[in-house]
């Protein structure tokens, strides 16, 4: 009887254990430093300064890591609607400017610094 339960365990314990692997190690591992909804802020109020109707598209976001651990580049989609009438008309054209950003991990937070 004590066999029959050290097995029955054994395959609870194992997917514990691919759990457990599976699990980020540190707060900054979590995904992307880059598509923290606190950092896309921030990286959408530093571009507004310049351009007050741009807006920045968290789903094109690329992040890039650095040789220091704790410093990785984002290069964010800057989208502005541009009126050209002679060339276009009357409506306004999309378009995606790539802008690159640098962000700072910490203890407490992040440090969001335009490279632009």
């Amino acid at each position: 009887m004590m066999r029959v339960a050290a097995v029955a365990t054994m395959p609870a314990m194992a997917i514990l254990a691919i759990a457990a692997l599976g699990q980020p190690a540190g707060a900054h591992e979590q995904g992307p430093v880059c598509r923290v909804p606190t950092v896309v802020d921030e990286m959408a109020r530093q571009i507004r300064t310049a351009n007050h109707y741009a807006q920045v598209d968290a789903r094109l976001v690329t992040e890039q890591p650095t040789a220091t651990p704790n410093l990785v580049r984002c290069q964010v989609c800057v989208l502005d609607a541009p009126y050209d009438m002679p060339r276009f008309g009357p409506q306004p054209i999309r378009r995606c400017i790539a802008h690159g950003f640098e962000i700072r991990i910490l203890q407490a937070g992040y440090v969001v610094r335009d490279l632009g």
